[in-house]
This record gives C-alpha cells, structure tokens and sequence, in this order.
C-alpha cells in the first residue's frame, strides 16, 4: 500500500472503533436518568440565566473580526519566514502583501465607521 490507501485505512478502521466502544457502552452500560442527572451542570455552579439568551450582534462581529485578523497573521508569517528567498522574484511578492493587507485594513476601517468594535 502507498498513497492515500494508508490514509483511508486508518481513518476507517479509527471510525469503527470508536462506532464499536459506543454501540457497546450503549448496550451494557446502565441507563438510569434521574431529574437531577438531566439538569444542566457547570462547573458545579447553579445556572443563573437561562441556557437560552440571546447575544449582542456586537459578540459575533468581533469574534469574525478576530478570526479574519487570526487568519491574515496565519496567512502573513509564512510570506515574513521565506521572504529573503521571495525577493529575489522581484517586488511582485511586496506589491500581493501589501494589496493583501490593504484589504483587510478597508475592512477595519469599515468595522469602525460602523462601530462594530466599540464596547457599551
């Protein structure tokens, strides 16, 4: 075998396995739900709001901004690792960084005008 073969093989015989310990964990293990068994449990700190709640808009445009700034410094070290080597191609490289970044900085700028950042 070479290749993916390997891959696949693992990968299946993994997805049987943990199919097995389930299927048997769910056949001889006991069942014996109690009202406080089904209750939420954190940390062993009784709930104070609802499982429920509604979240600000605010909360998921910051974590997207986050995750979009995550990915252009994941997406830049590369370039700043290899980038003596890249520079022998000429400013080719500097010029696709730097239209790179500038986007990424509109969409900053964007977030502030409409004051997706700010906290209350």
């Amino acid at each position: 075998m070479n290749g993916f073969e390997t891959i696949f093989l693992y990968v299946g015989m993994s997805c049987l396995a943990v199919s097995a310990m389930l299927i048997i964990s769910a056949l001889l293990g006991p069942a014996r739900p109690t009202p406080q068994k089904l209750e939420t449990y954190e940390c062993g700190v009784p709930l104070l709001d609802p499982a429920h709640k509604r979240f600000s808009l605010r909360y998921y445009v910051v974590a997207v901004l986050f995750l979009v700034f995550d990915l252009e410094t994941i997406l830049l070290y590369p370039v700043a690792v290899r980038y003596k080597a890249l520079a022998h191609q000429g400013w080719a490289i500097f010029f696709e960084v730097f239209v790179f970044v500038a986007i990424l900085f509109i969409g900053l700028l964007y977030a502030i005008i409409k004051r997706g950042i700010e906290r209350e």
